[in-house]
Order: C-alpha cells, then structure tokens, then sequence
C-alpha cells in the first residue's frame, strides 16, 4: 500500500453474540493488547494482521453494542473510537459483523453508521446456521442497496476471511463514502440540515449521523460545543419538546428509529427469502430440554457444578507444579546465597511475591476456558436466561452467577468474569461482591482454628460434627452478606431498577479450538502483565513492614538460651528454636508488630490481642498468609501448616498475663472465622477489582465496606457470645 503513509485501522462493531470476537481472533490470533478505554472499564482489544498485499493493518475490537446512540458505556465506547473521538484510535474502515440469520435486528447498527458516511463492510457471519433455518439472502442486491461490500462469513471455520480481507485492501485503497440520508419528514429533514450547516460553518464533524445524535443527545453535551452550535441545538431541543410534529406524535428520537426499522424492513423483504425448514432445528430441539422449568434448572445446576469442580479441585495440581517450582527456586537461592538480608528479601520478598501471582493462574486459566467453551457453544445465554428471575430478587443481573460462583474458588477470576455483565452498574455491583464468597484461600483460617478450639467438641445429635457445621455455616455467611450488600448498593450508591436481562439465544455450535485457546491465553497475559506489577509491589511492601527495623537477641542472652534449650535436645533443634524465637522478637518490633500493638485496641473488642493484629496487618496480602505469620509469632516458625499440632498447642496455651485465662477460646476463634469471611484481606484482589474499574475509588470503597462489615460482624458475635456466657 505505496499509497498509505500510515497502518489503517479497521474497527469490528455489531451486536453481541454475532461472532465478531471470533472474526477479530481468525484475523489477528494472539498478536492482541488488552487495556481499558480512557476513563470507562470497557475493555479495548487491538491486534495487527496482513493485508493479501503484506501490509499490515491494526484492528479494534469494539465492544458489542446495538446502536452507536450512546446511552450505555459500551455504545459511547463504540461510537467515540469510529469518530476518533479517542486519540489514536480512529477507525479508517468499519466491518460491521451482522448475524446473517437475524437481520432485521443486526442492520440497524449499519444504517446508523452509514448516515455518518463512514467507509463500512457488512459482514453476514453465520452463514451456515442462516442456511439451517431455511433463510436465503441475496447479498449482491443487498450490497446494491445499501452501497457497501457485503461479505459472508463463516468465522468458526473461517470462510470469506481471506475475500473480507480483500475487500478491505480495496476499500482502503479507494475509500467508498455513501452517507444514507435517513426517511425522514419534510420538517425533521430541514432541522437536521440547519444543524448540518452550522457543524460545516465551524468546521466540525457534520453528516446526517452527526447531526441526529447532536439532536438526541443531551443538552449538556452543548457544552463542549462553540457557542453559536450550542444555542441553536438549545433552540431546536426547545421546539423538538414543545411544538407540535406532523406526523404521528412521536418523539424525534423515537420517529428516527422508526424510519430506520421501515427501511430496513423494506431491504429485507427485498433481499431475504425465508423457506422455514419442515423439522425443528438442532437448537430448537435442544432449547427444549435446556430452558425447560425443572430439566433446565436440573441441567445448569450440574454444569455449574462441574465448573466448580473444575475451577476449585482440579486446579490443585496445577497449584501444586507452581509451588514445587517455587520451592525449587527457594532451595536455588537458599544453597547459593549466603544468609542474610539480601537472601531475605529476595527469597521471601520478591519470589513470594511471583508467588502470589502465579499461584492464581491455573485458577483463572480453568475459569476461562470453562466460560469460553459455555460461551461459544451457546449455553451460557441459556444459562443467564434460567437464573435471571432469582438474581433480579436481590437486584443482580442474570449473568452475574458465574463471577459469584467461581468466587466460591477465588475472587480474582470471578472479578474479572463480570466482564460478561453489559450494565456498568450492575457490573459493578457484581464486583464489589465477589469477595465475600468464601474463597479457597480462607480455608487455612477455618481448618486452623477448627483444629485448635472445635475438634474435640462433642457431635451434635451424635451424627454432626461441629467443625463441619462451622465451615458451612461461614460459607452461608458470606454469601447472605454478599446478596445483603448488593441489595444495598443497588438501592443506593448505584442504584437503578433490575437491570432487564436483554440478550441473544445464538445457535449451538462447535467451540472453536483456536478463538478458545486466544481467550483464555489473552486473559491469563492480562493478569499476569497487568495486575501482577500491582500484586508484586504490594507484596514485597508488606514483607518490608514485616521485617524492619530489625532487632537482635542480646548475644550473651542467645548463647545462654541456646544451652539452657540443649540440655533437653539436640543442639541442632535448640539453635532452631532460638533462631525462630529471635525472629519472633524481630517480629514483634517490626513496622508490622508495632502496628499490631497500636491497633489492639481497635480489635480488643473483638476478643484479638496484638499477636492476632499482626497475623491480621500480614493476612492482608493474602488471607491464608495469618497462619505462617501466627506460626512466626508464636515461635513455630513461617512454613507452618495448617494442621500443625505445635501452632495449635501454642494458641491454647496462650494466657492472659493478668487473669491467666486462656487466650484463644472457642468463641475467640468463632469472632476470627466471622471476621475473615467479611474483611477485604487480599491484595491481588484489590489489584484487580483496580483495573476492572479504572478506578482507585471502588477497591477503597471495597475495603472500607468490608472492613467494616467484618469488625461489625465479629464485634457481634464476641459481644453477644459473652453475655450468653461464652
């Protein structure tokens, strides 16, 4: 292309659920960088692909969308980048991506981008479930008719790529600008063009598209506009809301969609022969078991269970060859670098860190490919359709079930799979919830304190044990206060009515190997490359907080503490315990330990000592980090598990210098479960609630909430436990 002095951009738009994540991924497969769009949390896909000539071309992947009016996050975000409204992402060709096997709905976007005269392609993907349904299109009247290229396509297996390619090499070459002047009356024509002449005069963007949405937009968008358009756009939203129309009494903005539809009937009529096939289609038949009342219900329920399954277990022993990689680099360091602070930091502070990253992925990289494969085979609209009229009880979107449930597994996935809510309040909504699902990672907590103050209990009714009913009844506890909030917000900060659930039932059909593996890889990059700089420096910060000021065992002291301990054990074992002793006082004089001490008062009501603050200021990278810092405090060490006899002994043990009453009760450990179910205590899922929004606002909104639900919550349940005479 001798004669472009730059890479063109083309943009895919269309309706969601047409194909044109599958087209974009046929084009460009994982050459693709992922970031929000300035200022929104929807989300911008670019990639590179070839031109037949070799050039290279940048497609936009714009988010789906029905209309470019504007009223939604997704619409403003489609409509601005085909305008160049954001920098560098102006769009030289458009591909509108129509689902060939419903039309009528589908054209509606091309009409509105052809009155801004905008060089477009109407891609007819689908091709072969229209031809299922008996429906014949003629594209070369089609093409006729609305003055573009009309191409069909088969993305899933990529039939007509190679000629859409070639005919957005030729577009490029020859721009073919056709603005479609839309069917309007006499009197609204004459408005639109008063305002086209004026955008010309001022040396503005004008077309027919233009001039509508200026018309149907809010009047405080004015403002960004000179001062003679704006108050001639005042005057004629004044006329537009009080004199009378000819015509039917419709609003403007209401006879503009209608003009539309009318045109667009009259192309389908022209140009699609519809011959219903004698049986029931494939999906017909399949709908009828699939959104059947009680066989469908039965069926979600066990896929849903198997994606739990899939996301909670057999992720173990993909965590496992990360952690043994992990501990393989740990030994490396240990046996090269000598001991001593550099060691330290880069063992317990930068690998720990890495740690904290890759630990999540074969979790997010399960999640993904289970929701990319539901997605293309079409059941997961199915799967939205079944559960809305629940979620909508407590003011959640349909498609919220798949971040809450994978939640159940860990928060970060299921943040990030809100990304299929198309309200941005009721993704929001979505997200600030997720992490009160109990996750794995609070797990460690509840066997560790089960352990130390409930496994000896008694069973109830001889049949139940305690510690069972415990764990269940934290699980429910989350989740009540997960629907409890979420009926709050939407009824106050982001309130708004249950969202309708407004979507497509696509076609069953094969899963494409290729787009599925582009997917679930893109997601996985993201969240290494994105949130895993946050999730890093967050963690080696806390480590640091956890380490100095250091402080010494006096040497004299040491030695004489190391033969005391020797006389009853191997001096091997005494050098251990003096050394895990003396990290014991470096932790308690740390930034961290002396922030333990400060908030004890804060916590005392709560039934928490110091010790427990520090293991509560260390669970704040991540929840399951209290247990290695208990072992730490206590003296048992930083690799403790969960199940070790020596921390649990140590907490029971434990007693107030003052009453020489144990310390750590069972209702001492029933506050502790409360408060880690509620609190916000995970950095990486700070991290990724921050980029999800754009925002600094909702991850402290988050924290504030939850921790403050959590030392609510707990303060109840000590409160109250002690005047039961717990």
């Amino acid at each position: 292309m001798s004669n472009l002095h730059h890479t063109p951009t083309v943009a895919l738009a269309g309706n969601p659920n047409t194909g044109k994540s599958t087209l974009f991924n046929q084009l460009t497969g994982a050459r693709v960088k992922v970031a929000n769009y300035p200022g929104v949390t929807v989300e911008r896909r670019t990639g590179t692909c070839k031109l037949p000539d070799g050039s290279p071309l940048r497609v936009l992947d714009l988010p789906g969308c029905y209309s470019l009016t504007a009223r939604s996050p997704e619409e403003e975000v489609a409509h601005n980048a085909i305008l160049g409204a954001y920098d560098g992402v102006k769009s030289d060709l458009v591909v509108v991506v129509a689902d060939a096997s419903n039309l009528t709905r589908n054209l509606y976007l091309t009409m509105q981008l052809l009155e801004y005269g905008q060089p477009t392609i109407l891609a007819l993907n689908m091709m072969d479930v229209a031809k299922e349904r008996g429906i014949t299109l003629d594209t070369d009247a089609l093409e006729k008719e609305l003055n573009v290229p009309v191409i069909p396509l088969v993305a899933t297996t990529g039939e007509g790529v190679n000629t859409l390619l070639m005919r957005m090499e030729s577009l490029l070459l020859t721009p073919l600008v056709s603005e479609r002047k839309p069917g309007l009356s006499n009197t609204d024509l004459t408005r639109i063009e008063r305002i086209l002449q004026l955008l010309r005069e001022h040396k503005l963007q004008a077309s027919w598209g233009h001039a509508i949405w200026l018309l149907t937009s809010k009047p405080a968008f004015a403002q960004a506009l000179p001062s003679a358009v704006s108050t001639e756009l005042s005057v004629e939203w004044d006329s537009l809301n009080t004199a009378p129309q000819d015509g039917p009494s419709l609003s403007f903005n209401r006879r503009v969609i209608v003009t539309r539809y009318a045109q667009i009937d009259a192309l389908v009529e022209q140009c699609i022969r519809f011959e219903p096939p004698d049986t029931a289609s494939s999906t017909e038949r399949i709908d009828r078991v699939l959104l059947h009342p009680i066989w469908g219900l039965a069926i979600f329920t066990a896929t849903m269970a198997l994606v739990f399954q899939l996301v909670f277990t057999w992720a173990d022993p993909l965590i496992g060859w990360v952690e043994g990689g992990l501990d393989l680099a740990n030994n490396g360091l240990h046996s090269i670098l000598s001991d001593g602070p550099i060691r330290d930091f880069l063992m317990d502070g930068l690998l720990a860190g890495v740690g904290n990253i890759l630990v999540f992925l074969p979790q997010i990289v399960l999640l993904f490919l289970a929701i990319a494969i539901l997605e293309d085979t079409g059941y997961m609209a199915r799967a939205a359709f079944l559960i809305d009229s629940m979620m909508r009880k407590v003011g959640l979107h349909g498609k919220a079930f798949v971040p809450l449930l994978s939640s159940f597994a860990c928060a970060i996935p299921g943040v990030m799979a809100a990304r299929t809510i198309g309200s941005h309040k009721s993704r929001l909504v979505t997200i600030l919830i997720a992490p009160l699902m109990s996750c794995s990672a609070r797990l460690p907590v509840y066997v560790l304190v089960i352990g130390a103050v409930f496994a000896t209990s008694e069973p109830i009714l001889g049949v139940f044990s305690v510690g069972g009913l415990v764990i269940t009844a934290m699980y429910f506890l989350g989740l009540f206060a997960a629907l409890g909030l979420a009926f709050c917000l939407k009824r106050t900060l982001l309130r708004e009515p249950p969202p309708p659930l407004v979507l497509e039932l696509p076609s069953y059909k094969r899963p494409l190997v290729r787009s599925v593996m582009v997917n679930v890889f893109r997601r996985a990059k993201v969240f290494v490359t994105q949130t895993g700089p946050i999730i890093l420096a967050l963690s080696m910060i806390l480590w640091a907080l956890m380490q100095y000021p250091q402080t010494h065992m006096d040497p004299t002291t040491r030695e004489a503490r190391t033969i005391e301990l020797s006389k009853t054990m191997s001096p091997e074992t005494a050098e251990q315990i003096v050394r895990s002793e003396e990290d014991q006082l470096n932790l308690q004089y740390s930034i961290a330990g002396r922030a333990g001490q400060f908030i004890e008062p804060v916590i005392e009501p709560l039934g928490f000592d110091w010790k427990i603050g520090i293991g509560l200021i260390g669970s704040f990278a991540a929840r399951e980090v209290l247990v290695s810092t208990l072992g730490q405090v206590y003296g048992v060490g930083s690799d403790v598990e969960t199940d070790s006899i020596a921390l649990r002994e140590r907490l029971l043990a434990d007693k107030d210098p003052e009453t020489n009453a144990p310390r750590f009760t069972p209702l001492v450990g029933l506050s502790l479960m409360v408060f880690f179910v509620l609190a916000m205590q995970c950095l990486s899922t700070v991290a990724i609630v921050r980029r999800e929004t754009n925002s600094w606002r909702w991850p402290l909104f988050m924290i504030v909430t939850m921790n403050g639900m959590a030392w609510s919550g707990s303060f109840i349940t000590y409160q109250v436990g002690l005047l039961l005479g717990g």
